[in-house]
């Protein structure tokens, strides 16, 4: 029997360092959005951009019929592939 495999050398002491209690976790989360906030704003702003964008497409186009939508659509798409690959 491998006794290396049970871990049994391992410690109390050294399984609590690997272990956080919710205290550990709230200050690990902290300093995670402090050091990526510019990340997270320019995430929000994103999202925050694309609802937009949506509630505005809805908005002038939400009368249309499905297959003109369809084709707004496929042109919206293929305009962004094409700014992308450039």
């Amino acid at each position: 029997h491998d006794e290396s495999e049970t871990l049994s050398d391992i410690d109390d002491e050294e399984v609590d360092l690997y272990i956080d209690d919710e205290e550990g976790k709230h200050i690990k989360k902290i300093l995670w959005e402090t050091t990526y906030r510019e990340y997270l704003e320019e995430q929000a702003a994103k999202e925050a951009a694309a609802a937009a964008n949506k509630k505005a497409f809805e908005a002038k186009f939400g009368n249309c019929s499905e297959d003109i939508l369809a084709a707004r659509e496929l042109a919206a798409s293929s305009t962004e592939a094409v700014a992308k690959s450039r």
